[in-house]
């Protein structure tokens, strides 16, 4: 079924979302108590004080604790096969709960479940494949809401800004949703709509992070980490602004050719606001129906190529870290270009910041130790590496050497490569559980920026000449761009 202007009806998009998704074999096999709750979520406005989501959360704990514990007790008496089935259906029903509250709060919390479904092989299978709905496929709202958000921006309905404008979503995430419709010049573009209230829930779970943490308040890295959760709700609240976002857009978008093969899409300031944006519409796939065509290892390395060279532009030219790296911010196009078509999360360094760094890169290139420990210690906010305890330094220099690695390997580098992967993984997971996170706030985002690029490439298994495109971008300055 679908509607006059040929996009899918609501009922049907809710069908494919609601296929899309694995059910409860034991308690939910046709997906009705499913489909019950992608409605209920996409009819309800996002919670926004700080009691409700704080609730609601807890609430969301006690179930999956519940659960597990019910696996834990049916698992005693069962052979190795039922107990792996239990296993499975253990982890499915938390996913299914998790996706629900997550799509329902939307926001920070919402992000928490992409960065967990961009991390392959760090949680179960079903956790990975449930909350991966969620960078583009989350239960959209109502379309009552997106009139309201119009109303108030334009001051118009939809259907009279645009010549055509399709009433349901073609996708939905954490800050917003987006819909496709049509110019009255006749251009096809993707609108890009905020969620009413948004900005508030991101103040309201950074007031609820600050509680949680509290008991860390006697430490001596206490104010460090209060530092971090403010650079962490200014970078979030900053990715509410549209303007700004449609600004990075339309810088980022003068620094590609045709011969790059990168699309960055055409903002339309005519028809953007704060809380509305509207760009060129890109044909193509994310990257889970692009991996489901089950593509060549030379279009994985192809498609490997163009994102590290499309990142690492960015990265060396303007100083920006994309921040925000997961599969919905990337189009697998057809004719084998690569779409970057978001840029609300992006960290732009500061003079200061992007000289450590440079010092960084520099003293790993010169394979020059003792620099390394000196600018490693630096950026941990200590005067010396003397300063440090041995195994804090030890397990840093890991971690920060396991981050520079690509740039030492001549020839193709296997982002593939399973024990590099999860060695990046483990050194991150120890750094934290040793509470070793003392550091700029920037470190923050270059994690994001690593780790999440890094994931999207070893899902693709693709490799590239990571070394060649940084020494080719690095030796880049103003007079040679035109």
């Amino acid at each position: 079924m679908q509607t006059e202007n040929g996009s899918e009806s609501p009922a049907l998009q809710m069908k494919m979302l609601l296929e899309a998704l694995p059910k409860e074999s034991a308690t939910d096999p046709t997906g009705i108590r499913l489909a019950r709750l992608i409605n209920r979520i996409s009819r309800q406005k996002v919670p926004v004080s700080s009691f409700s989501r704080f609730w609601i959360l807890g609430s969301l704990q006690a179930k999956v604790t519940l659960g597990y514990f019910a696996y834990w007790l049916r698992s005693r008496f069962v052979d190795a096969d039922e107990k792996g089935r239990l296993k499975s259906e253990a982890h499915l029903a938390a996913a299914l709960q998790l996706f629900g509250t997550m799509g329902y709060l939307r926001g920070a919390v919402m992000k928490v479940g992409q960065l967990l479904a961009n991390l392959p092989e760090v949680v179960p299978e079903e956790f990975a494949e449930v909350l991966s709905a969620l960078h583009f496929e989350a239960p959209p709202m109502h379309y009552a809401l997106v009139r309201e958000v119009f109303l108030d921006e334009f001051g118009r309905e939809p259907e009279e800004v645009f010549a055509s404008f399709d009433r349901q979503a073609f996708a939905a995430a954490s800050l917003g949703q987006v819909h496709r419709a049509r110019l009255h010049s006749g251009e096809e573009v993707a609108v890009k709509i905020q969620y009413p209230g948004i900005a508030r829930t991101i103040k309201a779970d950074l007031r609820n992070l600050r509680v949680l943490l509290q008991p860390l308040c006697l430490t001596r890295d206490w104010q460090n980490t209060l530092d971090k959760l403010a650079d962490l709700e200014q970078m979030l609240l900053m990715e509410t602004d549209y303007e700004q976002e449609a600004r990075f857009g339309k810088d980022a978008r003068l620094f590609f050719t045709v011969d790059d093969r990168v699309v960055v899409p055409r903002v339309y300031d005519d028809y953007s606001t704060k809380r509305v944006l509207t760009t060129e519409y890109l044909r193509g796939c994310h990257l889970d129906e692009f991996l489901a065509g089950n593509p060549s290892q030379k279009e994985r390395d192809q498609f490997t190529t163009l994102l590290i060279v499309a990142t690492f532009r960015l990265y060396y030219r303007l100083h920006w870290f994309l921040a925000d790296p997961h599969p919905g911010n990337f189009i697998f196009m057809e004719d084998g270009r690569l779409g970057m078509i978001d840029f609300g999360c992006t960290r732009v360094m500061t003079d200061e910041e992007w000289l450590l760094i440079s010092e960084l890169e520099r003293a790993t290139l010169e394979r020059d130790e003792a620099s390394f420990k000196r600018v490693t210690a630096k950026a941990c906010l200590f005067n010396d590496p003397e300063e440090m305890e041995p195994e804090r330094l030890e397990i840093l220099l890991r971690g920060v050497h396991w981050n520079m690695e690509p740039w030492l390997k001549d020839g193709l580098f296997d982002f593939g490569d399973r024990e590099f992967f999860m060695r990046g993984i483990d050194s991150l997971m120890e750094m934290t559980r040793k509470r070793y996170t003392r550091g700029s706030p920037l470190y923050l985002w270059s994690n994001r920026f690593i780790f999440g690029g890094r994931a999207i490439c070893y899902r693709m298994k693709g490799r590239c000449e990571v070394k060649n495109i940084s020494t080719r971008e690095s030796a880049w300055h103003d007079a040679d761009y035109v």
